[in-house]
Order: structure tokens, then C-alpha cells, then sequence
């Protein structure tokens, strides 16, 4: 993962046991930006918030607020209690979730609850998120699916954070729990920011439409929901050219806000494959056995798709199918499979498709109904 890098702003981040703070003493000291714990759980609110958050404002710092996350407990509700605190506060930093204890919850439930909460917050806010986590508890107690979210990382007495299974980069880094900065008492959590972790005054559309990306082709700003392989079809390029020009190593991985540059001259699609089918693929699966499944040729669907490379597909990639494909398998296509938007919820997408929420549960085998993400594909039929 990334190094610390001297030209990224200085941080700290503080709760009520940093008491009252000389935010001036703080500013002098160096500090570019301060993250003010406000909340925990659904009914905490740290004592100190208010009068933190308006003698940092005094001082000219960036501000930005994190609530610490209890699993276990409405993840929604705890959204609502969060972003109730912050109120019409203005801020710089993105709003952040402290996730660090699992509270009894298995690595996917944990998951589910956090995407829950973050896609609550950005439904509410409009406003960018980022994840902040200790590298061990990356390691042990989430899953993948954060991976779109951009990473906190906590891990103290290294240069830089080692590896884990979920993020390769970060926009923030804290490194020590024992610093000691001018005007604030006893120890303060050290960390450096770089440019992603502000909010530079945008909010982040909740779709493509109320983006100027189709205006702008240049880069693309990732949405939530988007995949490598949605962009590259609707730039009329392949997942593999994006991820070489981006250095993205993990075509999985992109998060809501990141910009992806696009190749010289690309122009946009919309994005709309028309009436076109599509296959959802799943781990195993090859291009020319989709083909087969579905009358066709890898050629085909290389042409269709723009895949440069035919043993190149990864699992989540929506494959377009030829006008008219049907599966020898009795399996539809585009009309089998939905993909989930921020908001949705699973009586809703029952009550879309004309069947009902035990009818997905079991198809999907989904333990728990009112936990499904963005972007997780739920069978229909």
C-alpha cells in the first residue's frame, strides 16, 4: 500500500477524551485537518462536538466527522442518529465510519451492516464517505464487498500500512495513537490525508444522470453501483485498458468518487445497450462456455464487449449477448438477474418483478432480508 507522503495534509482526530482543544495552538502546530468524533451507536453524542467542530471552524482547519459503528444495532438508525448530529454543519472531509469491533457479527453481516450505513448516509447527505479500520481487523473481520469505498487505515509504527485483502490504496493513514500536538491534553491520534479524503465542496450525485461525466470525457466519476467493465462499455473501451491507464491492479475495486481517466478520444454511449441481454458472470465461468450456453462465439461476444483478452472475465462482469439470445440452460438473461441501487430493498425489488421476498430469499439464499448492498446481483427467477 501507499507510503506516507510528506507533501499530504497533517491530521489528527479527536473525541471527548481530548476534553476543550486550543484549535489555535493545534493550527500552529502544523495540524491541516481535524476529524471530530460526533457520534456511537444510536443515541451517544460526544460532549465535546459542538464546541470542537465550531472553535476548529474559527481556526480555518478542515473539518470532517466520524461516527463509531456498533454492529448488531440498526445500521439505518445509526445512519439517521449520525447524520441528525452533524445537522446543516458545513465540512470539508468526507463522512467517515468507524468500524473496529464486530460486536458479535460473522465478517459478511458486519459487511452488509456497514454498507448499510454508508449508503444511508450518502442517501441522506449527498456527501462522500470513506471507511476507517485497523489493517488487522481488514484482514480478519470484513469482506470485499467495502472495497468500493475508499479506505481510513489505521495501523501505528510503520512507514506505511501493510497489505490487505480489500483495499490497495488509502486517503488517509494514521499511524500513531500517541501523538503529542501543541493544544491538545494528554495523547491524540496522529494521521496524514491525501486529496482524496475532502469533499472539495462537491456532493456526490447518487446517478449518473445529475453528473456532468457525459459532458466531461476526459475522466469519469465513479457512481455508486458503477463496475470497471459498465464504464469501459459505455466508452466504447475494455475493463483491462481502463485498469492499465488508472494502475488499478484490482478491476473489482473502484469506489463512488474516484476518477477514472479515460483514453484519448473516448467518447460516451450513455451507457444504454438498448433491449440487449446481458450474463452476469460467475466464478468458474469461461467466455466460451457463455458462448455456448447462449448459441453463440467467443468472437462474438469478444466484438460486442470489447474484450481484448477472451480468458480475461472476472466474476460480477455483465456480458451484452446478441439480439435474440436465449440460454440452452431454459435460463433468461437480462431479465433473470437485478442488480441493486442504493435505496432498494428487497420487498420493493419483489414487488418490481412480481413475486415475492421468500421467493428471493430463497434463491439467493440470503439470511438475512433487510441486508442486501449496492451492487449485489439478486436472481429473479
Amino acid at each position: 500500500m501507499e507510503s506516507r507522503n510528506s507533501s499530504n495534509y497533517k491530521g489528527i482526530d479527536i473525541s471527548s477524551w481530548q476534553g476543550n482543544v486550543n484549535f489555535k495552538k493545534v493550527k500552529d502546530g502544523g495540524i491541516e485537518i481535524v476529524y471530530i468524533k460526533a457520534t456511537e451507536g444510536i443515541s451517544y453524542v460526544n460532549n465535546y462536538f459542538s464546541s470542537s467542530y465550531k472553535n476548529a471552524k474559527e481556526q480555518g482547519l478542515k473539518v470532517g466527522f466520524y461516527h463509531f459503528f456498533l454492529g448488531g444495532i440498526d445500521p439505518k438508525a445509526q445512519a439517521r442518529h449520525f447524520v441528525n448530529t452533524i445537522g446543516n454543519r458545513e465540512f470539508d472531509c468526507r463522512l467517515a465510519i468507524d468500524i473496529e469491533q464486530t460486536n458479535g457479527l460473522n465478517k459478511t453481516s458486519l459487511t452488509s451492516a456497514a454498507i448499510i450505513f454508508l449508503e444511508e448516509v450518502k442517501r441522506l447527505t449527498s456527501k462522500g464517505i470513506v471507511v476507517y479500520t485497523y489493517t488487522n481487523f481488514a484482514r480478519t473481520s470484513l469482506d470485499s464487498r467495502l472495497g468500493i469505498y475508499p479506505l481510513w487505515i489505521a495501523e501505528y509504527g510503520v512507514s506505511k500500512p501493510a497489505s490487505n485483502p480489500i483495499w490497495n490504496q488509502w486517503v488517509g493513514f494514521q499511524f500513531s495513537s500517541t501523538g503529542q500536538v501543541p493544544g491538545v491534553s494528554g495523547n491524540c491520534d496522529l494521521n496524514e490525508f491525501n486529496e482524496g479524503i475532502l469533499l472539495n465542496g462537491q456532493s456526490i450525485p447518487e446517478s449518473p444522470s445529475t453528473d456532468d461525466n457525459s459532458k466531461n470525457d476526459k475522466y469519469y466519476t465513479v457512481q455508486s453501483g458503477d463496475t470497471l467493465s459498465g464504464i469501459a462499455e459505455k466508452y466504447n473501451t475494455t475493463y483491462q485498458v481502463l485498469a492499465s491507464i488508472n494502475g488499478i491492479s484490482n478491476p473489482n475495486l473502484i469506489y463512488p468518487g474516484q476518477k477514472i481517466i479515460l483514453p484519448t478520444g473516448s467518447s460516451s454511449t450513455g451507457g444504454n445497450t438498448g433491449n440487449s441481454s446481458y450474463y452476469i458472470v460467475k466464478s468458474g465461468d469461461t467466455l466460451s462456455g457463455i458462448a455456448q450456453e447462449y448459441g453463440t462465439t467467443t468472437k462474438v461476444l469478444a466484438s460486442i464487449n470489447n474484450i481484448s483478452n477472451p480468458n480475461l472475465i472476472y466474476p460480477g462482469q455483465k456480458i451484452v449477448l446478441p439480439s435474440g439470445s436465449s440460454s440452452s440452460k431454459g435460463n433468461a438473461s437480462s431479465s433473470s438477474y437485478y442488480t441493486v441501487k442504493s435505496g432498494d430493498t428487497l420487498s420493493e425489488i419483489a414487488q418490481r418483478f412480481d413475486t415475492t421476498t421468500s421467493t428471493l430469499v430463497k434463491l439467493n439464499n440470503i439470511s438475512n432480508p433487510n441486508l442486501i448492498y449496492p451492487g449485489q446481483v439478486i436472481k429473479i427467477k
